[in-house]
């Protein structure tokens, strides 16, 4: 292991941004269920060649978001209010799990990896940067459960991690005041910096359950403001305006 040189960075896989538009198209709904993503018309949108949009295509099939048919492709599944709530559910069952075990074993070395995500969300913010406050968000939740101490947990939270990071990049886009979920996020910090597992286990839970609610408000709006062109849906891949 001494001559090990690990390098820069491992940058993102190519496949992980599309995967991250189609799976927002889909979320939204404009892509919708049963229409064939055919990979030369990708891989033509977003100028790779077809193997990352397979591997793409894979990914959210994992995730339950498209179907692959032998000699046929993909397709649109697409994701119901119901679906949606399940997701959330399980995001309850995980993280307010995760956070009352972290409650009571994190030390004080463990919150300042907590409170940087926290400040890096409230400076987003304050610079009106909200397509900088997701990411932030999504390694919050997600540092919850590693504090936990469970592989078991992370296991479990991960398969959805692309499916929560797509969700917040949608609520935090929308919602109207963002001040109150950077102070939501502080709360759960102060419950668990308490060693209060009970107290940290209502803070989260309410936060979610006012993620729900944000998106599901935020679906209609996002329906009543998508353009067409030739009466066909227009949709923008890896975050162009």
């Amino acid at each position: 292991m001494d001559a090990f040189d690990p390098g820069i960075a491992l940058r993102q896989a190519l496949w992980e941004p599309i995967a991250a538009a189609l799976r927002r198209a889909i979320i939204l709904g404009e892509l919708p269920p049963g229409l064939h993503l055919e990979e030369p018309s990708l891989a033509e949108k977003f100028g790779v060649s077809r193997i990352p949009v397979r591997e793409a295509l894979a990914r959210l099939a994992h995730e339950g978001l498209v179907r692959i048919e032998p000699r046929r492709g993909a397709f649109v599944v697409g994701m119901t209010a119901d679906e949606i709530h399940d997701v959330y559910e399980l995001r309850q069952l995980i993280e307010v799990h995760a956070a009352r075990r972290a409650a009571e074993r994190l030390d004080s070395q463990d919150l300042p990896r907590l409170q940087r995500q926290v400040e890096r969300m409230a400076e987003a913010v304050r610079q009106q940067r909200l397509d900088r406050v997701a990411e932030p968000d999504v390694r919050f939740h997600r540092e919850i459960v590693v504090l936990a101490g469970s592989r078991r947990l992370l296991s479990a939270w991960e398969p959805i991690g692309g499916i929560v990071a797509t969700i917040l990049s949608i609520t935090d886009t929308t919602y109207r005041d963002l001040p109150r979920s950077v102070a939501s996020h502080q709360a759960i910090v102060a419950a668990l910096a308490r060693h209060d597992p009970e107290g940290v286990a209502a803070e989260l839970r309410a936060h979610i359950q006012n993620g729900e609610q944000v998106l599901l408000e935020a679906l209609p709006a996002a329906h009543a403001g998508w353009g067409s062109r030739d009466g066909r849906h227009s949709w923008h891949l890896l975050g162009e305006p």
